[in-house]
């Protein structure tokens, strides 16, 4: 026998570098523009704020949880720190900070919900995505803020060597996030919460630790990708992040993420992210109405999902079908072995 180490091939996880690179293709054949370089930077754009709420979402789906607060989260982070700056003269990098920091409150406050209280994470973070809405609302009584200081817009919305910057901090965030998952204390233990929680407790897991830590860097996230928004449009408004708790969710989901816990690919949610840009950008090119967003993002979520589910149903050795061939005296013999 050969001592020469197995390589395996991840099906699954090389399944969406091929389908974005299919569905690219297909746009740049219909509409060569779509395949430039400035039309390519204009789908990382805005891909960013997908993928940065994805990424904290990444997190939370592998403990088995999930955070309906994110696109909330977002729009009072934005809405509270362009108040700040404009109404209450905040340097714009304390605004920053500040409003990373009120995300990462917001999220822990998820997680001790969760975890103290014992909540279902549907329940406490479809209540929180209510009160942190409606949190943003009263701030500034549901006005939009605008003016937003140029300096501030600056950070988050200029170039470096001719690359939008915010495309360079995902491309850092999501370095640091793979690094956190697979080559930390941290995110073994997130990892495995999510596939038992009760045998990473007898392990000497701090489940409930993890737990907070994971929302909270949801809410950090989700509220950095709030303050993303105000630069990109150098204004705030109330319901800004609203639309990203669909869009972020489907990134991750498409990437790999499994909803039941365990498992989640930090690049292939960033993957996700680059292909739900993609089909944006390739039907406004293709004048296609914005109308058939939503409905061509559906079907790929569960083109995704489904095709997961069949990739470890194909891939999965039919055993119960071979022992039910074997005599009944066999069979008893297997069990009897393997006991």
């Amino acid at each position: 026998m050969s001592d020469k180490p197995r390589t395996t091939l991840n099906f699954q996880a090389l399944g969406i570098f091929i389908a974005a690179a299919v569905i690219f293709l297909i746009f740049g054949a219909l509409k060569p523009i779509f395949l430039t370089l400035g039309n390519l930077s204009d789908v990382a754009v805005s891909a960013c704020v997908n993928a940065i709420i994805g990424l904290g979402l990444t997190f939370v789906i592998i403990t088995g949880g999930i955070d309906l607060s994110v696109g909330s989260i977002a729009s009072f982070v934005g809405i509270v720190s362009a108040n700040m700056m404009v109404n209450g003269g905040t340097p714009p990098y304390v605004a920053l900070f500040l409003g990373v920091g009120l995300g990462l409150l917001c999220g822990a406050v998820n997680g001790v919900l969760i975890t103290l209280l014992k909540l279902p994470p549907f329940i406490a973070t479809l209540g929180t995505m209510s009160v942190y809405q409606g949190c943003a609302y009263v701030v500034t009584g549901g006005r939009p803020v605008y003016n937003v200081p140029p300096q501030f817009v600056a950070i988050l919305n200029s170039y470096v060597g001719g690359i939008p910057i915010i495309v360079l901090i995902v491309a850092v965030v999501g370095v640091g996030a793979w690094l956190l998952l697979r080559r930390t204390v941290l995110g073994q233990n997130v990892i495995a919460t999510g596939g038992s929680e009760e045998t990473a407790w007898l392990s000497g897991v701090r489940v409930n630790r993890v737990k907070i830590a994971v929302y909270a860097l949801s809410g950090g996230l989700s509220g950095f990708a709030g303050l993303i928004v105000v630069a990109r449009i150098s204004a705030a408004q109330s319901d800004a992040g609203a639309p990203y708790l669909l869009t972020a969710l489907a990134a991750a989901v498409i990437g790999g993420a499994n909803l039941m816990g365990g498992e989640g690919r930090i690049a292939g949610t960033l993957v996700g992210a680059l292909i739900l840009g993609g089909l944006t950008n390739g039907m406004v090119l293709l004048n296609v109405s914005s109308f058939y967003e939503q409905i061509v993002t559906g079907l790929v979520v569960i083109i995704a999902v489904a095709l997961e589910r069949g990739s470890k149903g194909w891939f999965r050795p039919k055993r119960s079908a071979r022992r039910s061939a074997l005599p009944h005296d066999a069979t008893s013999d297997t069990k009897t072995v393997g006991s």
